[in-house]
């Protein structure tokens, strides 16, 4: 996940990979009661209109190597007037407010990888302005890993800041529901410092059949 962090003693290159290590983790504490919805319903999640449709498990070649994936499928609408992403390392991109929910018991948490948009035989990474788009969240799975027959999946909400020290125009960033500072070690650079995370308000868990 990629949480908005506030922190001391670190560069900024060494923020992104201490949140993307919790982003890869793939869990974030309890964050209240989120709606139960099925699958098809659409959740407002203010930075983007969401449907959750399904989920299912392939083998695909990426990275050079034939990789077993459980992949969530949604439609997306971006309501804003902004092109915004599917995947990267900013906020407000939509992969980063899909949560997995994961029990221990079937192996090793899926790892997300990719969030790609998909229109007839093109792969890009972007959702248009009020156009709704078909995205697919991509998890690698561990060998060990057993995916279960249905899977939870958990969405963020957003919501604006209308101005920030770094950008004047305003930013999107998960609406908190508290903050949780932490003493971390950069693992590439060594230093420590506290870095305050997002811990985020969930709209909905929305549980979806998992196709073989």
């Amino acid at each position: 996940m990629h949480p908005r962090a506030r922190v001391a003693g670190y560069a900024t290159a060494a923020v992104l990979v201490v949140v993307g290590t919790l982003w890869a983790n793939g869990g974030l504490d309890s964050a209240g009661t989120p709606v139960r919805a099925g699958p098809g319903k659409e959740i407002d999640q203010h930075l983007f209109h969401t449907r959750l449709v399904g989920a299912h498990v392939t083998t695909v070649k990426k990275f050079g190597e034939n990789t077993r994936m459980l992949v969530v499928n949604a439609w997306v609408t971006n309501p804003t007037r902004e092109t915004l992403g599917t995947y990267g390392t900013d906020d407000n991109v939509f992969g980063h407010g899909v949560f997995l929910h994961w029990r221990s018991q079937d192996g090793p948490r899926p790892e997300p990888i990719d969030a790609q948009a998909i229109a007839g035989d093109t792969l890009f990474r972007s959702l248009q302005p009020r156009l709704p788009t078909y995205v697919a969240v991509q998890y690698r799975l561990a060998a060990a890993t057993r995916v279960p027959d249905h899977v939870t999946v958990a969405l963020a909400d957003y919501e604006r800041t209308e101005s920030g020290i770094l950008d004047p125009r305003g930013y999107w960033e998960w609406k908190a529901r508290r903050h949780e500072t932490r003493y971390e070690t950069n693992p590439l650079t060594h230093k420590s410092g506290r870095v305050t995370h997002i811990i985020p308000v969930l709209v909905a868990d929305v549980t979806l059949p998992v196709r073989r």
